[in-house]
Parts: structure tokens; sequence; C-alpha cells
């Protein structure tokens, strides 16, 4: 028994990865994505192919497991300190943990993915092969028949989309603003506890020395900051991979909608988690959370489905930074299911749909009470603490060291003003 515990455990021991090399690229985190890829090209090609996306299965799910608990990506960049960007790592494991949830969606689903287009589809081998690629890294679905089936709402377009430079300019200055944006939210989570919250030591969001009052206020105010700079990550993300694919690729800027449609807008938490925030798992917590739970226990149990596998998703990608996770990250979804679950029996009882400003307080209330179950178990993990900007290039500490050195002038030029008016 205390052998097979033992070998469970090592499976599971972060501490035996190593670090991402040419080699471990090609031999360790290429085998996931080449076999969803192919998966992807199965699925295209019918209900035929069944049998052969079942096979690859088993397959996918040992070789994207082995990639996640095998390759350190950040002490590969950093070996001398790579829990300062241990978030590489998180990143990895997400991407692995997405690869697992959509080869199971496309093994078992009876809809053939297809793109939509306004010509007959030519079901040419190049063009399967580029439509495959489509889909294994269009994490949204768009363009594709699926999407309305899951009822993806895209946000409106708000840059050009013609000419080409209309549409990357506003792209490169939504990049660039929201870079500074979330450094300076960074910085202010920073100044909250340079030795605990700040750091990669990592620390707690709760101050247990102070009174109640204080406690939850700098709580709060850290749930906040934390959320917006989730925010700026993502958006930072969705730009920079706009104008690569744009440039690089030639996509049009037509495959790349806003990624977010004003979340603070959000008058109920349904409005908040289907339509304003990002929509880049939607089809994973669908296909593998609510629809499989909706068959047993009804549209509650779906709700409640989607947001445990998302809560799994963040689970995972906080265990992938090597400091333990925790299950409250997992309880923070569940939260959000029950308050749009609650947001359902509203609408059954009353009649009508939360919304309008009081809608809006309480997806905020809901939002920042429930917030520091998943917050606090992020600043623990030192998250705060990570380089994402090499520190001497980082805004705020450019703005900070500026301010600094302007005060402390003035100090000196008021210091020998008085002392020659006096003399």
């Amino acid at each position: 028994m205390e052998a097979g515990l033992g070998w469970l455990s090592r499976q599971f021991d972060l501490d035996q990865r190593v670090s991402l090399d040419l080699g471990g690229f090609f031999h360790t985190f290429l085998p996931p994505v080449g076999l969803y890829y192919a998966t992807n090209v199965l699925a295209i090609l019918g209900p035929k192919t069944f049998i052969y996306r079942l096979a690859l299965l088993p397959i996918t799910f040992l070789v994207a497991y082995r990639t996640a608990v095998s390759l350190d990506i950040a002490r590969g960049f950093l070996p001398a300190a790579p829990d300062k960007l241990a978030y590489m790592n998180q990143a990895l494991v997400l991407a692995m943990f997405t690869v697992l949830t959509r080869t199971l969606s496309r093994t078992f689903s009876s809809q053939v993915p297809q793109r939509i287009r306004g010509t007959t589809p030519q079901h040419t081998r190049r063009q399967i092969a580029l439509d495959a690629a489509d889909l294994t890294f269009n994490l949204r679905g768009v363009g594709w028949n699926f999407s309305a089936v899951n009822k993806l709402k895209l946000p409106p377009y708000t840059r050009p989309l013609a000419p080409t430079s209309a549409f990357l300019i506003p792209t490169f200055f939504s990049l660039v603003a929201h870079i500074i944006m979330a450094d300076f939210m960074q910085y202010a989570c920073q100044l909250f506890g340079p030795n605990t919250v700040g750091s990669t030591a990592g620390g707690s969001i709760y101050d247990m020395t102070t009174n109640p009052s204080i406690r939850y206020l700098r709580s709060t105010t850290l749930t906040l900051l934390v959320g917006l700079i989730i925010y700026g990550a993502i958006q930072i993300g969705h730009d920079a991979f706009s104008i690569i694919a744009v440039t690089l690729l030639g996509q049009s800027p037509a495959e790349w909608p806003p990624i977010f449609q004003s979340p603070w807008l959000s008058t109920s938490l349904t409005e908040f988690w289907a339509i304003r925030w990002h929509q880049v798992f939607r089809q994973d917590f669908l296909d593998v959370g609510a629809r499989p739970v909706y068959l047993v226990a009804g549209r509650a149990g779906g709700v409640l489905g989607a947001f445990l596998v998302s809560g799994t998703l963040h689970y995972v990608g906080l265990w992938a930074m090597g400091t333990g996770s925790d299950i409250r990250v997992v309880l923070f979804f569940l939260t959000m299911g029950v308050g749009v679950i609650l947001e359902g029996l509203w609408r059954h009882f009353v009649g009508k749909r939360v919304g309008g400003w009081r809608g809006w307080i309480w997806t905020g209330v809901w939002l920042l009470a429930f917030g520091p179950l998943m917050v606090d178990p992020w600043c623990r993990s030192g998250i705060m603490g990570s380089v994402f900007i090499p520190q001497a290039a980082r805004p705020s500490i450019l703005l900070h060291s500026l301010v600094t050195d302007i005060l402390r002038s003035a100090k000196t030029y008021w210091i020998e003003y008085m002392y020659i008016d006096r003399e």
C-alpha cells in the first residue's frame, strides 16, 4: 500500500522536472501538440474516423501528462531564479490541460467541425491540413460551426478591419497601454508586502496583525488589483498574438475580434461569465463539464459542471507553479456557479433577469466577496513577485525613480534656498 502511494506521489512530483532545451522541445513538448493536431484532422474527416480518434485518446492523455510534469520552462530561461518565471510553467500546464479537454471533445463530439465559409469548402489535403491547424490554435473557435452550437457571443469589433494598418496601429497602442497598466497594478500589489505578497516567496492577502476592517479592506483591494492584472495579462496576450497572426501569418483582422467586452459593465454574473469575460475556454467547459452533467442533474448541474471544469483548470495551473495548490480555487468557481443558479431562480420566480444598477452592484459584491478564494492562493504562490518585465525597464520603477529624483532635488533646492535666505 505504501509503495503504491509512493509511486503515485512521484507521478505528481514537480521537483523532478528538467529544463526545457531544444531536445526537450522536440521529444517532450511537441508530441502532445502533434497528437492533438492529428485528432483535429481526423475530426474534420468525419464520423468514419471515430475509431482512430478513440485509439489516439489515451496516448494523447499520457503524452500530455508527461509534458506537464516533466518540463520546467522557467528553469530553462532563468536557471538562477526560476521562481521569478514560474508562471511559464503554469502556462504550459494550462496548455496541456486544454489539449486533454479538447482531444476528449473532438473524440466524442457528434458534430463534424467545419469552418464557416461563403463558398463550398474544398476538401483537399492542403485545405484539411490548414483547417486542422486553425482548429488546433483557434482557442475560441472563431469562424467554426460548433461556436454557434456553443452560443459563443463574440464582442463587437472596436477597431477598423481594413486596411490592415488601421487594425494594427490601435492594437499596438492597446498592447503598450495594457503592459503599462498591468505593471502598475503589480507594483501596487507589491507595495502591500514587498517580502510577502509582492515576493516570489508569497504571502497571504490577509494581515492578521490588523483589525478586521483594515484587514478586509486590504484583502478586497488586493483582490481588485489582482483581477485587473489578470484582465491586463489576457488582453496583452491577445493583442500580441493578434499582431503576430496578422503580420506574419497573413490572417485577416476579422479573425481577431476583441477578447473582452467591458466586463466591468456587467449587470449580472451570467452576463459577466457568458458574454463580457473572455470566452477562450468556453467549448472546454461546455463539452467536458456542462453537457455531461446536464444529462444527469439538469440545468443547475450543468452550470456547476462547467464551473467545476473551470476550477479544475485553474487548480492545476496553480499546482504547476511548484508551491502546491489550494482547493479554494475550485470553490471560487463553484460559488460563481451558485450565483448564476440564483440568478436563474430569480428570473423564474420574479419573471425578469437580474440587471440594471442593482444587478451591477450584485455582480461586483459577489465577485469581490468570493474573489479572495482565488486571489489568496495565487498570492501565496508568489506569482505577484514574478518578473514579467525586466526590473530596470518596468514603467512603474522608472516613474518611481523619476519622482524620487525630483523630490530629492526639490528637497536639496529648498534646503539650499532656506540656508541662503537666512544668510
